[in-house]
């Protein structure tokens, strides 16, 4: 007999995530019992309980409750008023609040900004909700309080969902101290699931910065810096099993052969300067790597000398586009 597909269950959600990184996210999400509807540039739409918020994903950077789904509303600024229209005769599903402010994106060529798209949708939940709408334009930041509602506009559709007061969950809670070229933590999670890590594995991180790979790892791990881990301790406060070191990168201090995995986002002369080639680096971590061991690495680079490459994830992060690149 045909397989059936599980019905949906538990409230109707999107998740704006890390271009690139969808399936890996989306993964993650079935692994939590969520079913995924969608999976579209930077957005996926499922279906999850609430309490998925108590213990949020990692690999995703926010998730909202899912209002209106529709098709791209259009690319001119006449568009806009077809979109409040179809706003208006949403059932929104909330009580007002004293204050909403509305966030937004947009893809594709249109003769309007993201700052009309939240003007818009703003004054739509103001006129129903009996609120005000704190605009962002003009880089206004909304006061402390404001209910969040988030807006994306894309050629695949148009997604309006309500965050509430919490903050974005990439906005981790114990990333208090932060260092030039920092890693965001989203990237590093998914860096840790694409490595295969496991219970009882050796984890290095040669260029911790402030500790993200390791802190966002479920196991014990080493992190080392030239430049010192003052922030990666403060990060790592709550955790007691991974060790901080002051070491060079391209001379470790580890035996041969002694590491499962070395996961990294090392200096590519972006935000941070790179000191020495790129073979030094390679070189010494293939050294401490056992046989087998798996490299992660987040950079720009085509190609890693002396590795055999398992499987490369390019994503769009701030402007830039590195690749995942997953070898031993």
């Amino acid at each position: 007999m045909p397989s059936r597909r599980r019905p949906a269950v538990g409230t109707r959600l999107f998740a704006r995530v890390v271009h690139g990184l969808e399936h890996v996210a989306a993964q993650e999400l079935r692994e939590r019992d969520c079913t995924v509807s969608s999976v579209s540039p930077r957005l996926l739409v499922f279906h999850g309980p609430l309490s998925l918020l108590d213990r949020p994903p990692r690999t995703i950077d926010d998730v909202f409750r899912l209002v209106l789904a529709a098709p791209d509303p259009g690319p001119t600024k006449p568009d806009l008023v077809a979109l409040s229209r179809l706003l208006a005769r949403t059932p929104l599903g909330v009580a007002g609040a004293p204050l909403v402010s509305v966030s937004a994106s947009t893809a594709g060529r249109r003769t309007y900004s993201r700052y009309d798209v939240e003007d818009t949708v703003g004054a739509v939940l103001a006129a129903r909700l009996g609120v005000v709408s704190v605009s962002r334009r003009d880089g206004r930041v909304p006061p402390p309080g404001a209910v969040d509602w988030r807006v994306t506009v894309a050629p695949t559709g148009v997604h309006i969902g309500l965050r509430g007061t919490r903050p974005p969950l990439h906005r981790r809670p114990w990333k208090v101290a932060s260092v030039p070229g920092t890693l965001h933590p989203p990237v590093a999670a998914a860096m840790v699931r694409l490595a295969g890590v496991r219970p009882g594995d050796v984890v290095v991180d040669p260029c911790c910065g402030a500790g993200t790979v390791l802190v966002e790892s479920p196991v014990a791990g080493v992190g080392s810096d030239v430049a010192g881990v003052a922030a990666a301790r403060v990060n790592a406060h709550h955790r007691q099993d991974i060790a901080w070191l002051t070491a060079d990168a391209r001379r470790l201090p580890y035996p041969d052969g002694s590491v499962d995995h070395v996961i990294t986002n090392p200096p590519w002369d972006r935000q941070v300067a790179a000191h020495g080639e790129v073979a030094e680096f390679l070189r010494e971590w293939r050294r401490v790597l056992r046989p087998g061991g798996r490299m992660t690495c987040l950079a720009p680079w085509p190609s890693l000398p002396g590795f055999h490459t398992l499987a490369r994830y390019p994503i769009s992060l701030f402007g830039q586009r590195p690749v995942i690149t997953v070898a031993t």
